[in-house]
């Protein structure tokens, strides 16, 4: 996927890569376990030691050494006592029986907190999009980049409607009406000409459009409009859904969760990770759509 859009920043394109192939999603976890030592140690260069615990917590069995998956992500720098710095290719060099520090790449420790922001929101949207091993289809794409918006995330966004419109082509409009919406945040410029444009692109679409509530969308967005024109300021809107899903997405969410409960109570009762979560409810979960799919072909 990153190779189809120009990418301009190594955090986003981590957050894009793993919207794709959300079995990456360890990439989101170093940088959520990142975030929480800084607010524990108050400075951007953490242990080296110390950061790699807090990984393996929540992963028992890691696909990918730490050196491959730091590597991969080209987001870190790893320093030692004696002032050498250690980033991308180069953190195969280091010597684990050494004593290091980590840190983010310096442009985004000028604004932890606004760092710290983006990777709890793509921790968060990233748990409610994962497709638990099967390819994204059209409903994903709609799906995620109505997730995005509501989460704020409009610079992300833009890029991941730009790469779906590729992709999806039968989509494209409803791609091209959100980028709008996208923009009139983003920039603030021409607000009111790309929110009438978003209208314009969804009107053809009907009240419900893959789950989303257009007829709702199209009433928030006049009544935006109407409050712009007499010079009110820019109010942020949700995209909502239509109620079926809702209730079939708590649904799956209420299975999912009663697998995890029996998985523990044969397990033990011992710490539920998201590798071993994943894993063990991939083959169950896909079992049950296989018989719900049987039934309603049947009915």
């Amino acid at each position: 996927m990153l190779g189809s859009i120009k990418e301009t920043d190594r955090l986003e394109g981590i957050f894009l890569e793993v919207l794709d192939d959300t079995s990456k999603k360890e990439l989101i976890l170093y940088l959520l376990c990142y975030v929480q030592l800084i607010r524990k140690v108050g400075n951007v260069n953490i242990p080296l030691d110390q950061f790699l615990r807090c990984a393996s917590r929540n992963f028992i069995n890691m696909r990918n050494s730490w050196k491959d998956i730091l590597a991969e992500m080209n987001i870190f720098f790893i320093s030692d006592l004696y002032g050498n710095t250690y980033t991308g290719k180069d953190i195969y060099r280091v010597d684990e029986r050494g004593f290091y520090f980590i840190s983010i790449d310096h442009k985004y420790c000028k604004d932890i907190s606004s760092f710290s922001s983006k990777v709890a929101k793509y921790w968060g949207v990233i748990n409610k999009v994962s497709h638990y091993g099967r390819s994204m289809t059209p409903y994903d794409a709609v799906y995620v980049s109505a997730i995005m918006f509501n989460e704020g995330l409009y610079e992300e966004l833009l890029s991941y409607c730009e790469f779906q419109k590729e992709r999806f082509r039968k989509e494209a409009n409803f791609f091209d009406a959100l980028s709008s919406l996208s923009l009139a945040y983003k920039k603030k410029e021409g607000v009111i000409e790309h929110i009438n444009y978003c209208i314009r692109k969804i009107a053809p679409f009907g009240d419900v459009y893959y789950s989303i509530n257009l007829e709702k969308l199209r009433k928030d967005l006049t009544k935006l409009l109407k409050k712009l024109q007499k010079g009110k300021s820019l109010e942020h809107i949700k995209i909502e859904f239509v109620n079926g899903e809702k209730n079939k997405e708590s649904t799956w969410r209420r299975l999912i969760k009663g697998i995890r409960n029996i998985f523990r109570r044969i397990k033990g009762g011992k710490r539920w990770t998201l590798t071993t979560s994943e894993t063990a409810c991939y083959y169950s979960i896909e079992d049950c759509s296989k018989k719900r799919k049987n039934f309603l072909t049947e009915s």
